[in-house]
């Protein structure tokens, strides 16, 4: 080691062993996940030649203590010591679901003062896709200081919106109400209904976007959560409007050109053309010869990804 390497060594040790970290206020660090999912709605009547309709959902938990005891909120947790953020997301969604399957991807940060009343508590919230294939491998399990986990019909709806411009800066303002019904309940009087309204605030300045959220009105949705989730449904049909591969991993190993038109329609809350579709995903997809079960009196053939596309 040479002499000015040894005394930048013995100058970091001395500051090392003099630093106080505990002089500093220092925050809890949480994760939250917005678990995202293709599901059908429990069936209504007992038409067995129509399955039931396809929906976009979430996966909630029911808090079994305060605060909010017994209302909804996303799984997630603290950040345990010698973990990075990533492994107590991947942690918590394991012990919700049973699974370590899932595509994970990271999502914003929530800071606000006041955010949680149990204190200084910075959440870092991820959003979470699971297929067919995670849901049948893996099993909904309540754990730590929730009562019962279940999967919400989640819809996000534009409510109003509010543009303007001043002094070269544009500030857009979105309203969005969000609603989130039971999807297991087959008795639609019986099913528990959440709502909230989110006002998505834009502002342009310098060429540059700022986003955030803030929360109107939230009904049985615990802490910030219904921002959260406002959030990462967006940042949801932004990835997928900027790179349709995010559509795949809501899909098993097989699955149909149908399954996954009908997948990126819930998710980006347009209608699509499929000859328009299918050429698009042309490239991704390879045919197999297999056939798709419960497929009808017409089965449709099974498709899987084009690796040699999606890694390249």
């Amino acid at each position: 080691m040479s002499q000015t390497n040894e005394n930048q060594t013995i100058k970091s040790n001395d500051f090392l062993e003099a630093y106080d970290i505990n002089q500093y206020d220092r925050p809890s660090i949480a994760a939250d996940i917005a678990v995202f999912s293709i599901g059908r709605k429990a069936a209504e009547g007992a038409d067995y030649r129509k399955l039931p309709t396809k929906t976009l959902q979430l996966l909630l938990i029911r808090r079994a203590e305060q605060p909010f005891e017994g209302e909804w909120a996303l799984p997630g947790g603290f950040m345990q010591k010698g973990e990075t953020i990533q492994e107590t997301a991947r942690r918590e969604l394991k012990e919700e679901t049973g699974t370590d399957k899932a595509y994970l991807e990271l999502c914003s940060v929530f800071s606000d003062s006041g955010r949680d009343p149990r204190g200084w508590i910075i959440s870092q919230s991820f959003i979470a896709v699971l297929n067919e294939d995670d849901l049948a491998n893996g099993h909904l399990e309540a754990s730590g200081d929730a009562s019962e986990a279940g999967w919400f019909d989640i819809t996000v709806r534009k409510t109003a919106d509010n543009k303007q411009e001043q002094n070269n800066v544009v500030t857009c303002d979105n309203d969005y109400e969000l609603l989130l019904q039971d999807s297991g309940a087959s008795d639609k009087n019986a099913a528990v209904r959440l709502r909230a309204v989110v006002r998505e605030h834009i502002e342009y300045r310098d060429y540059h976007e700022i986003v955030t959220y803030d929360i109107v009105d939230s009904q049985g949705i615990a802490f910030d959560h219904a921002k959260i989730i406002t959030s990462a449904f967006q940042r949801l049909r932004r990835m997928l409007g900027s790179d349709i591969r995010i559509a795949f991993d809501f899909m098993p190993e097989r699955f149909t050109l149908t399954d996954l038109q009908e997948a990126v329609e819930l998710i980006s809350g347009q209608e699509l053309i499929k000859p328009n579709f299918r050429r698009k995903i042309a490239e991704y997809v390879i045919e197999t010869d297999e056939v798709a079960q419960n497929g009808g009196h017409r089965p449709p053939k099974a498709f899987v990804r084009n690796l040699d596309r999606f890694y390249q």
